[in-house]
């Protein structure tokens, strides 16, 4: 099996199965209570778009992230 064959089988895979999964999983309404712990977890499960990815900005920033990105940049591929 060649490389593109390969891609296009795992493409068509993954699309198929995104479109069930958007079709057929429904979520659900959480009922909040007024204990501290259910608090906070409320207040992250309602974080916005924007927040999220703020938050994955200051993680792409990391020292340690920031390393990882420029090894897997430079590296060599070998296929």
């Amino acid at each position: 099996m060649h490389l593109s064959g390969f891609l296009k089988f795992w493409s068509v895979v993954f699309i198929v199965v995104t479109t069930l999964v958007m079709l057929l999983k429904h979520e659900t309404d959480v009922v909040s209570t007024p204990d501290a712990e259910d608090a906070s977890q409320d207040a992250s499960m309602t974080q916005s778009v924007a927040e999220a990815y703020m938050q994955l900005w200051k993680i792409v920033h990391l020292p340690a992230v920031l390393s990882l990105i420029a090894a897997l940049m430079t590296m060599k591929a070998s296929f």
